[in-house]
C-alpha cells in the first residue's frame, strides 16, 4: 500500500480537512510574524526574506510539539482535563474572533524599502533566527496551538501520527502563505497600503474563529445530551 494511503488510515479526513482550512486562516490573519515577512521583502527581496520566513515556519513548529507533548499526556490520563481544555480553547477562540473583528487594519510603511546590495551568509542566518525568536517568544502561541489541535484529534486513533502530520502540515501552511506575503510585498506594494484588505482578512478570519468555538460547544452539547 502507498505510503500516502497509510498516512490518511491513521487520520480522520474530515477533520484533517477543517485542520487544513483553520490553520490557512490562523496563518493567513496577520500579526506579528506576517508583519517581519512583509517588512523584511519589501527590504531585502524575497529570495532573502525566504530565511525569515522559514524561521518563523520552524518557530511554530517548535511551539506546536511543545504545546502537543503536554497535551498527549493529558489525553492519556484524564478525559475530563482534555474536555476542559477543549471548552477553555473554544473560549479562547471566542477571544481570537472578537479581536480580530476589533482590530485595526494592518499596515505597515511602504516607504522603509531598503535595497540590501549584497546580504551575508551571517545576515541570512541572523534572519532565520529572528523568525525562530519571534515564536519562540510569543507565549499565545502556546495556547493557540493548545486550543487548536484538540478540535481535530480523533480519540479513537492514535494520537502521535495525527500530532505529527498536522504539525507537518502546519510547517508546509506557514511556509507556503508567507511566501505569498513576501511575493506580494516585492512586487505589488502599492496594494498594501490600503487598509481594506485587511479588514477583509480580519473579518473572515474572525467570523471563523467564532463559528469554530460554536461548533466545539454545539457538539460538547450533544455528547452531554446523549
Amino acid at each position: 500500500m502507498p505510503l500516502w494511503l497509510e498516512v490518511f488510515r491513521m487520520i480522520n479526513a474530515s477533520l484533517f480537512g477543517l485542520f487544513l482550512v483553520t490553520a490557512a486562516l490562523a496563518v493567513a490573519t496577520p500579526g506579528p510574524g506576517v508583519l517581519m515577512t512583509l517588512t523584511s521583502s519589501i527590504r531585502y527581496g524575497l529570495r532573502t526574506a525566504v530565511y525569515v520566513i522559514l524561521g518563523t515556519a520552524t518557530g511554530t513548529v517548535v511551539m506546536s510539539v511543545i504545546s502537543s507533548t503536554g497535551l498527549g499526556i493529558l489525553i492519556a490520563t484524564s478525559p475530563t482535563t482534555y474536555e476542559t481544555i477543549k471548552a477553555l480553547g473554544a473560549l479562547y477562540m471566542v477571544w481570537l474572533g472578537y479581536k480580530l473583528f476589533r482590530a485595526k487594519p494592518f499596515s505597515f510603511d511602504l516607504a522603509s524599502k531598503e535595497k540590501a546590495s549584497s546580504v551575508t551568509i551571517r545576515q541570512k542566518s541572523s534572519l532565520w533566527l529572528q523568525g525562530i525568536s519571534l515564536q519562540m517568544t510569543n507565549p499565545m502561541l502556546i495556547m493557540f496551538f493548545i486550543s487548536l489541535f484538540p478540535q481535530f484529534i480523533d480519540h479513537e486513533l492514535a494520537f502521535l501520527p495525527q500530532v505529527a502530520l498536522m504539525t507537518v502540515t502546519y510547517f508546509c501552511i506557514v511556509f507556503v502563505i508567507h511566501c505569498s506575503y513576501g511575493w506580494i510585498a516585492s512586487n505589488f506594494r502599492p496594494l498594501l497600503s490600503t487598509p481594506k484588505a485587511a479588514k477583509v482578512v480580519n473579518c473572515v478570519g474572525g467570523a471563523f474563529f467564532i463559528f469554530l468555538a460554536a461548533r466545539v460547544f454545539y457538539t460538547m452539547w450533544m455528547e452531554t445530551s446523549l
